[in-house]
């Protein structure tokens, strides 16, 4: 295919909404069938198609089944979810940003909803969790090969026929049943070995703690182990929103939920505080008061019961608001945290247009997490880095600026994480 011929094979059967159609039909392609069909296969599952893959989807899209055949080539191959999705999610799970981080309950749970196609708008408040299951190696147990009998007297580990291999059973205060399911290389797209559970199982017996990913291990350790839990919302910000806390300020918010621990007067300067730490912190002081119950400590996410040493050594109860949160006293008349309740101080000024949910305050992770799940940025984020993803660029042009917004409206419409990368993918095989 010549330069300055349109893509039209797309449309005979019009498999994509009709906005993604006219986006898709409306570029000058240089690629033939061919380059389309290998590209389609390696922006999807990371691998590079042989002869005989290449072959067959080359096919698929001469006879205008280019969508039947994006879906064929995630469903049939497991790279889209241990190399595409996996690389995907991990960088959102550590504050390096990093993708060589191993797989935990959070990146499951995100791969496992994509892969199941639940309103993925879930992972931010509902009880949900993927884990590894098998058969538990017990003394009773039958089928399983001698070599395992080590286990057997302790019953920490599950069988998996398929692999056969035996991975450790879920712990709340280690993260291995998930590093050496993906050392066997376990595959993620396998309904019988990575399920769906609920949270409250596995991670804590607190209801009131359950807030999708933001109360899992993956997510506690990450944001909750060090500081004062402000990362949980700087780094939602920045892996959900696309935005760093530098673009969230906003010097107009009132400051009356900024905690005692920051000082109105860095370097013996009140205009640094009034100029430009009071930006952040106003409206992010007011959000993470959300997250105040949780802390990560000996391993495991800790919820509403916290302990402290007194004046003389001895350990007593402080109640539901981490320790940590209060400890530092640079301002004796900033914030006293003593509830969990949050405000958004952010839904009217020069950030009301990110879209914030309606509810504008409430209790806990889980009404925040809903807050977050109705937020209008969150889709437009989570499109940008798709199509950053599987196009191999970033949307700097206006036309792929369009094709993003496009691609938010129609994720905004179904929550299909599934469906975003593929109709992501359709749109830049051309390229």
């Amino acid at each position: 295919m010549t330069k300055g011929v349109r893509v039209v094979f797309i449309k005979k059967k019009q498999l994509l909404p009709l906005t993604l159609l006219l986006l898709a039909s409306s570029v000058e392609v240089q690629a033939g069938p061919r380059d389309q069909a290998k590209k389609l296969y390696s922006s999807l599952t990371g691998n590079t198609a042989n002869k005989a893959i290449a072959d067959k989807y080359e096919k698929m899209v001469k006879d205008g089944k280019i969508k039947a055949a994006a879906k064929e080539i995630v469903e049939s191959n497991q790279g889209f979810y241990n190399v595409t999705l996996k690389n995907f999610f991990t960088p959102m799970s550590n504050e390096d940003g990093t993708q060589f981080a191993p797989l935990n309950d959070m990146t499951a749970t995100l791969i496992g909803v994509t892969r199941d196609e639940i309103d993925f708008f879930r992972v931010f408040w509902d009880n949900i969790l993927y884990q590894f299951d098998g058969q538990l190696i017990t003394n009773s147990a039958s089928g399983i090969p001698s070599k395992f009998d080590k286990y057997k007297a302790t019953n920490d580990r599950l069988y998996l026929s398929k692999y056969d291999a035996a991975i450790p059973i879920y712990n709340r205060t280690k993260n291995n049943m998930y590093e050496e399911a993906e050392k066997m290389n376990i595959s993620y797209s396998d309904t019988s070995a990575l399920v769906q559970t609920q949270q409250n199982t596995y991670t804590t017996r607190n209801e009131a703690a359950i807030a999708g990913i933001f109360s899992t291990r993956g997510w506690a350790k990450a944001y909750y182990e060090a500081g004062t839990n402000r990362a949980s919302f700087a780094y939602f910000a920045k892996n959900f929103l696309c935005l760093e806390m530098e673009e969230l300020n906003d010097t107009t918010i009132p400051d009356f939920r900024v905690r005692r621990d920051v000082d109105r007067a860095p370097g013996g300067k009140t205009e640094t505080y009034k100029t430009f730490c009071v930006g952040c912190h106003a409206g992010q002081d007011a959000l993470g008061g959300a997250f105040v119950y949780y802390d990560f400590t000996s391993g495991a996410m800790r919820y509403a019961e916290h302990e402290d040493v007194d004046e003389n050594g001895d350990i007593v109860s402080v109640g539901p608001v981490a320790p940590k949160i209060n400890k530092n006293n640079m301002f004796p008349d900033g914030k006293i945290t003593i509830s969990d309740s949050w405000i958004n101080l952010w839904n009217e000024g020069q950030n009301a247009y990110i879209g914030w949910g309606e509810t504008t305050s409430g209790n806990g992770a889980k009404s925040l997490g809903k807050m977050f799940a109705e937020t209008k940025q969150v889709r437009s984020c989570l499109a940008k880095q798709v199509f950053e993803s599987v196009c191999y660029r970033t949307p700097s042009s206006e036309e792929d600026k369009r094709t993003v917004e496009v691609l938010a409206e129609e994720f905004d419409k179904d929550g299909n994480m599934k469906n975003l990368f593929i109709n992501a993918a359709l749109t830049c095989i051309g390229d």
